[in-house]
């Protein structure tokens, strides 16, 4: 069936008759005259080729057409008054509504265990699903809202698009326990120069930005092996000979879990910031409104 053919309207009709039992009081109820909701009734015949109800003694009484189809329809009616209502209003102890974030593995890992367990005593009924790689890559799906929000080191700078910042982290250097740099008292721009390195994908932004910085003091690093993610860099770093440069939040939780020593680093760098974005068609977005401010007050407790 095709439903561009269908009155929509048609369901809300069925509903009311199904509900009151009597024309007169269901043709009250949706605010039309009892001719034109006995000729609806004649369109929903027509278009299911059932009676769907029969005049009895007892008012109309549904076929079993009638009531194999009552159910869904009143299911679908309750998703779009819910769905309508949740536009002007948003109750996140009740609501039931799915959010889609985008953000690497240093957000998962340093901050996403914390908001789930804080979102859960507000909104019990919310759900998060998280979606990788974050960054412009997904501006597409922001505009579609397929994702609601970007966490990323980098703000989207394009039309139609909002960014905020969320926080900001400062970079570290480390190392495995034991590697001969980790001895010395005092590290040189020459020892970080000449260690050899674990690179993150430069596909990512936070790199992209950290390797932009670095090469316009004219430090030039030697990258050795190259990974897609951060927290596997960690673990390479403390079973091997190799360094790297991260993010200090994550480097804080494994620590005193992993056999590395963190050193700052031998030059001066700014924090590393961290942008929550959004496409603008969510602005107004009450739902959408609640999570993004949310989350940037949850963020401001770390």
């Amino acid at each position: 069936m095709n439903l561009r053919s269908v009155d929509l309207n048609l369901l809300t009709i069925f509903d009311a008759i199904m509900g009151e039992r009597n024309m007169t009081r269901a043709a009250e109820r949706v605010g039309m005259t009892q001719p034109a909701i006995s000729n609806a009734l004649g369109r929903l015949r027509a278009l299911t080729g059932d009676p769907l109800f029969v005049r009895t003694a007892r008012g109309m009484t549904p076929t079993p057409r009638a009531d194999a189809l009552a159910g869904p329809i009143r299911q679908a009616l309750d998703l779009v008054r819910t769905s309508l209502s949740e536009s002007a209003l948003f109750d996140p102890a009740t609501s039931k509504r799915a959010f889609t974030l985008a953000m690497g593995d240093y957000c998962e890992v340093a901050f996403l265990p914390r908001i789930l367990s804080r979102l859960r005593e507000e909104a019990p009924n919310v759900t998060l699903s998280m979606l990788a790689p974050a960054g412009a890559t997904l501006l597409k799906e922001l505009k579609e809202g397929a994702v609601d929000l970007v966490w990323d080191a980098v703000a989207i700078d394009n039309p139609g698009f909002r960014s905020e910042m969320v926080l900001e982290d400062s970079v570290v250097w480390i190392m495995r326990e034991g590697h001969p740099l980790a001895t010395q008292k005092v590290l040189s721009v020459e020892d970080y120069q000449s260690a050899s390195h674990v690179r993150l994908d430069p596909g990512f932004t936070y790199v992209h930005e950290f390797d932009r910085y670095v090469r316009n003091l004219g430090i030039h690093r030697r990258f050795d092996v190259e990974l897609t993610r951060i927290v596997p860099m960690i673990f390479v770093v403390a079973e091997t000979d190799h360094v790297a440069t991260l993010p200090a939040r994550i480097i804080q939780l494994f620590e005193p879990l992993l056999p590395i020593t963190v050193r700052p680093l031998p030059f001066d760098i700014p924090s590393a910031p961290l942008y929550q974005s959004w496409h603008s068609s969510m602005d107004t977005d009450p739902g959408h409104i609640w999570l993004r401010t949310r989350l940037l007050a949850l963020a401001a407790d770390f």
